[in-house]
């Protein structure tokens, strides 16, 4: 178990939705990345089946399903889910009317129930369920293991098919968005249950929240003007995403994603068998998470800022699987796999061992030299002195067997 909390990159707040929760923040005292989730959440439900980004073997729809994990009073999971819903039912009022449902049905025959009655034909109309007392569901859901079933069959875009002597459902295309509260134990409870195992609950993305600040309680400005207008864009995003049907990602993207954005998420879900049940598909989230920052940008292909963006938000997940249960430990394998990328990415013009430090502060300065003098790819170049220890410039080269000359090292120290 991590003693530390999760602390969110800045990276996760760029581009549209990002910016939303910029401005969002001065009028709410719940965590900026549970406004960032509950917002992506009714985008991902609301921009429905059409919108996938083709992985080659399958399309992956753009359903996400965050959990706020937080105490009760001090996590706020309330507060930050308010504010982005109301720019939700602001910006969409008639999906909000239609297809938006405050808490889980407890059986399954409820679940396939609420989204048969929301489908034309029997395909499913794009559903949100907002379940503020997942601990109940959680306990009401184990009496019935339908539950464990359809969810994951909704998760996938499955057929949900409920038949017994009295009954006969069939929703075809499910596609639903899920936006969860729970208390740290409750939530820490469920690892190792059969549900967590057999992959129910690792389809929830779990993100720490706690009080981000406290605002006055007669003064605070009436955000009701601000979330007119971010309605109103969040509507122009959906109108757009809606059309799209196929999300692309070009060769050189596709490389670098292969090369840093894979590596890095693997390396991060590596681990005791609890963590793994949790993070199983951090992968997929971070395509389909990357796929609604690119919609939300009005674009239908990928870019490397995209994967950047829905990186830091999986690792940030990870960190509240390692921080609120006490049986998952992440290996810490990730710090390899992005100090090297770190590198990479600065291509001929290096980085300096500062800059390396000052990037990854609390991994020490052994271990980050144990990286680099481990890959080859790497060559370390001594800068001239400052009045100081000399710095040195860490320089990705595409060959091992590439060496530097002394005229190379003169000009470097120049």
């Amino acid at each position: 178990m991590s003693n530390r909390a999760p602390v969110a990159d800045p990276v996760m707040f760029t581009g549209p939705i990002g910016k939303m929760v910029d401005e969002l923040d001065q009028y709410t005292e719940g965590s900026k990345v549970g406004v960032l989730v509950t917002l992506f959440a009714g985008l991902s439900a609301a921009v429905g089946t059409l919108p996938r980004v083709g992985t080659g073997t399958r399309k992956m729809p753009m359903s996400f399903w965050p959990v706020l994990v937080g105490a009760t009073g001090r996590g706020r999971k309330g507060t930050a889910t308010a504010i982005a819903m109301k720019v939700i039912e602001s910006g969409l009022g008639d999906f909000a009317e239609h297809s938006l449902v405050y808490g889980l049905p407890a059986t399954g025959l409820g679940f396939a129930n609420e989204l048969h009655e929301r489908s034309v034909r029997g395909v499913a109309l794009p559903t949100m369920f907002v379940e503020e007392e997942m601990d109940t569901f959680v306990t009401n859901a184990k009496r019935d293991t339908k539950v464990g079933v359809y969810l994951r069959k909704a998760w996938d875009g499955a057929n949900i098919s409920h038949r017994t002597s009295q009954t006969d459902l069939m929703v075809k295309k499910p596609h639903v968005a899920i936006v969860g509260h729970i208390q740290p134990k409750n939530w820490g409870a469920i690892s190792g249950s059969k549900d967590a195992t057999g992959g129910t609950y690792n389809r929830f993305f779990p993100v720490w929240v706690e009080q981000s600040k406290k605002l006055p309680v007669f003064a605070l400005v009436d955000p009701s003007e601000l979330i007119e207008k971010l309605g109103n864009r969040l509507r122009q995003i959906v109108n757009y995403a809606s059309e799209v049907s196929d999300l692309t990602v070009p060769d050189d993207v596709a490389k670098i994603f292969e090369a840093k954005h894979r590596e890095i998420c693997d390396a991060l879900t590596t681990g005791s068998e609890e963590l793994g049940q949790y993070t199983e598909r951090a992968m997929a989230y971070m395509i389909r998470i990357a796929g609604l920052y690119c919609l939300a940008d009005k674009r239908e292909v990928l870019k490397v800022q995209d994967f950047d963006a829905a990186l830091a938000l999986v690792q940030y997940m990870v960190e509240t699987v390692t921080y609120t249960l006490p049986e998952a430990e992440a290996t810490g394998n990730d710090i390899p796999a992005r100090v090297i990328a770190f590198i990479q990415e600065a291509g001929d013009e290096g980085v300096t061992s500062s800059e390396v430090k000052r990037k990854f502060q609390r991994t020490p300065a052994a271990e980050v030299k144990a990286i680099v003098d481990s890959c080859p790819s790497i060559q370390a170049r001594r800068m001239r002195s400052e009045g100081g220890r000399p710095a040195t410039l860490y320089v990705w080269v595409e060959s091992a067997s590439d060496e530097v000359s002394e005229d190379e090292l003169a000009d470097i120290a120049a």
